[in-house]
């Protein structure tokens, strides 16, 4: 018969998890605070990620390591957190690097309690700097390669009037062609400036030197409508005065001078 381990014997070769060097082993920002928001604890992996020494941060406000936005989202957090309100643990922030750098993190929160009794938050936060720049870099490739598809599809309907108005008429096919090319080269310029065929119509009696009221009696709507329309147009082109929008207007190829 195989001979039993003794009970003790079996206990001391279970040993029990060093959770102070998993902490530490981390690849993550661990932290702790106390109820007044200050530093308590930071493992060697938020050191890394914030660029100072746990030194220079235990004691400190967490708010310090804190965009001017963010530190405001986190103050909120952390309200609702000690007041036992909180909704989520998770949201983002972004923290200013010792160099100046600026980081995006992850977090997610919990409160800290020590025998029953509330005494801090604690968290874990990761950084997703570079997730969220490889996400931008392909909404961008997106909306490049939509706009390409785009004038793909324009050009191939372009080349097929081509061949019907050269069969039909070849005298008349040029200036029909052209016509047609820049009222759809127009729309593509529209749409990625996020503007109507409304707004493009719009602009060209705006460019006319047209008052408010006279670009609503042409286009059928009220002055005060008109107004608001030129004030979004505005915004979503980047400009302030309407001189300067009817020149950017022109400069994007949105209206023409003899139109």
């Amino acid at each position: 018969m195989a001979q039993e381990t003794p009970p003790e014997a079996a206990a001391a070769a279970v040993q029990p998890p060093d959770y102070a060097a998993l902490v530490e082993a981390a690849g993550d920002f661990i932290y702790t605070l106390d109820l007044d928001g200050r530093f308590t604890f930071l493992n060697q992996a938020a050191a890394r990620v914030l660029g100072y020494s746990a030194e220079e941060l235990l004691g400190q406000k967490f708010t310090m390591v804190l965009t001017g936005v963010s530190a405001e989202v986190a103050l909120k957090h952390f309200g609702r957190g000690v007041a036992g309100t909180e909704t989520t643990p998770f949201f983002e922030v972004e923290i200013r690097r010792k160099d100046g750098r600026i980081a995006i993190l992850e977090v997610r929160a919990g409160s800290l309690y020590r025998n029953g009794e509330l005494v801090g938050r604690q968290g874990i936060g990761r950084d997703i700097s570079e997730v969220r720049s490889l996400q931008q870099a392909i909404a961008a490739k997106s909306e490049r390669v939509a706009l390409l598809e785009e004038r793909t599809r324009i050009a191939m309907a372009l080349y097929a009037r081509i061949a019907e108005f050269a069969v039909e008429d070849p005298a008349t096919a040029s200036s029909q062609v052209l016509r047609q090319m820049h009222e759809a080269m127009l729309r593509v310029t529209a749409d990625h400036n996020g503007l109507s065929q409304f707004d493009l119509s719009v602009l060209q009696l705006l460019a006319k030197g047209c008052s408010n009221r006279e670009i609503a009696a042409a286009v059928h709507r009220s002055p005060h409508t008109i107004k608001d329309r030129i004030k979004k147009i505005k915004e979503r082109v980047g400009v302030k005065r309407r001189a300067e929008l009817v020149g950017t207007a022109l400069k994007l190829g949105l209206i023409t001078q003899d139109r």
